[in-house]
């Protein structure tokens, strides 16, 4: 008896036919799961910050991050000087290409998300042996021309795409932090050298007065040495001293000039503007007693937000926490790298052909899903997710010592300028006092109740009194300036003026 072939068969071999739904169907399937991830949502680390500053001012009730929180000083020249860094800085631009080349891998990650299309033309002249012998040639010339594009997609089962988008995203906030530290740190070493090199100046007029006033008890002191009414050690004693004040006065000005070196590297500008900007605002010789007036900015009072507030503004804090997020989004990558992945692909090629005389036509195309798994890499995936686990685990160390460093930058600044605060008022009390004491000479030399000498070495008492206070002050203002960069500027600030 006959039996009749099932219909279901395609062709002799007994094979099924395979449906041309059955691609859309897997592509459903896919997409369906797509969602599933091995990585767990973030989760901030918890920070254990302190609860408050250990300052005993409290933290003003309206507070802001002052980006531009040098004008506060109200000083011409660290305006300038900051405004022109940040333009041709080499930290800065150095900070600025890494945010570059982390947004250019963000738009790299982005892609994957997408179908790649790709095509490709050849075209081929040749010559090939002619078997048959019809026309009585041996060989024969032929034209080969294709076209084939194509299309891959990854479909992303396990959330590799997506977390590597997410590490890339990561990274870029990271950098951009990182640029806004860069700036903070270009923006507070300039204003600490400008306030230093202003306070210089103001010694070297201190200096250069006390080597005067020195000097013109030693001319005093040789004519009464020569009338008999010195002794030479005396004499010899103030030529010392004469020596030391101008060998004081010769450091004091070497230390402005490295100021003013300092200056043009950071700043970028030639040494003559630097000069120029830095120069002393117009004010009089000195005041009725022959003492330096001296120019110094004057900083508004101000205080941090409270330390957990702080901590989550500062740039640095936030570069190493989103670095953090970026190391956990990496494990979720590495992990599924071990996982099976699918592909979709498409080919169309359309060829043509031309030989002996024939040309042939060939149009073909193909579309269908591709499963990738790895059976055995020797340990290699596992070792790529310990790995990653190993730079999390660092990311999150280096986070907590950024915390620690800037809690104790801030602590540190607070200190400094309380303590600063304080050399301050008993450094103005002694120049008080000191000029006082310069009054009551001054009316005794009037009156010949003293001598110039006499009244020489009281000025150069209030002298040292005025350098006390000076070096205070400029105390003070790189106190002030320290704390704004280890705060991040988070602080609130009045409105400058003037002494």
């Amino acid at each position: 008896m006959k039996h009749k072939r099932s219909d279901r068969s395609s062709n002799g071999s007994g094979e099924f036919p395979v449906s041309p739904l059955f691609p859309c169907l897997v592509l459903l399937v896919a997409v369906a799961v797509a969602g599933c991830s091995l990585q767990g949502p973030y989760r901030q680390p918890v920070l254990s910050a302190p609860p408050s500053w250990s300052a005993e001012a409290p933290p003003p009730e309206k507070a802001s991050v002052q980006e531009d929180w040098w004008r506060a000083l109200g000083d011409p020249a660290i305006d300038t000087l900051v405004g022109s860094s940040q333009q041709n800085s080499p930290s800065i631009a150095q900070a600025v290409a890494r945010v570059a080349e982390a947004e250019a891998n963000l738009g790299v990650s982005r892609a994957d998300r997408y179908p790649q299309i790709m095509a490709s033309a050849a075209y081929v002249r040749g010559q090939q042996a002619n078997t048959t012998s019809a026309n009585g040639k041996l060989t024969e010339l032929y034209s080969a021309a294709t076209v084939s594009p194509s299309l891959s997609w990854e479909i992303d089962l396990f959330g590799r795409v997506r977390e590597n988008v997410a590490a890339a995203r990561s990274r870029l906030d990271a950098r951009t932090a990182d640029a806004r530290a860069a700036r903070l740190t270009l923006a507070s070493n300039i204003a600490d050298t400008v306030i230093a090199l202003r306070a210089c100046q103001g010694l070297v007029k201190i200096a250069d007065t006390d080597r005067e006033s020195r000097s013109q008890t030693l001319q005093l002191t040789t004519l009464r040495q020569r009338a008999g009414f010195a002794t030479a050690a005396e004499l010899a004693s103030l030529q010392t001293s004469v020596a030391s004040a101008q060998t004081t006065l010769a450091a004091q000005q070497q230390a402005c000039a490295q100021y003013t070196n300092a200056l043009v590297a950071l700043s970028g500008q030639d040494i003559a503007t630097v000069r120029q900007l830095t120069a002393s605002p117009d004010a009089p010789l000195g005041d009725e007693f022959g003492m330096p007036e001296v120019w110094l900015p004057q900083a508004p009072a101000v205080a941090p937000k409270l330390p957990a507030t702080v901590l989550a503004e500062h740039p640095a804090m936030l570069g190493a926490m989103k670095d953090v997020q970026a190391a956990w989004a990496d494990i979720g990558v590495a992990r599924a790298e071990r996982l099976p992945r699918l592909d979709l692909a498409a080919a169309l090629t359309d060829e043509w052909i031309s030989a002996l005389g024939t040309s042939l036509h060939y149009l073909t195309w193909s579309v269908g899903p591709s499963l990738g798994v790895t059976v055995f890499d020797g340990g290699a995936g596992a070792a790529r997710v310990s790995a990653a686990q190993a730079r999390y685990d660092q990311a999150l160390a280096s986070l907590q010592g950024t915390l620690r460093n800037t809690v104790q930058d801030v602590e540190n600044a607070l200190a400094a300028e309380e303590a600063a605060i304080t050399s301050r008022h008993a450094a103005e009390d002694a120049l008080a006092a000191a000029r006082i004491q310069l009054r009551a000479a001054q009316a005794q030399l009037r009156v010949g109740a003293s001598n110039q000498i006499d009244f020489e070495d009281t000025r150069r008492q209030a002298l040292s009194a005025q350098q006390m206070a000076l070096t205070a002050r400029r105390d003070q203002l790189r106190a002030w300036v320290a704390l704004m960069k280890a705060s991040g500027a988070s602080v609130a600030a009045q409105e400058p003026h003037h002494e």
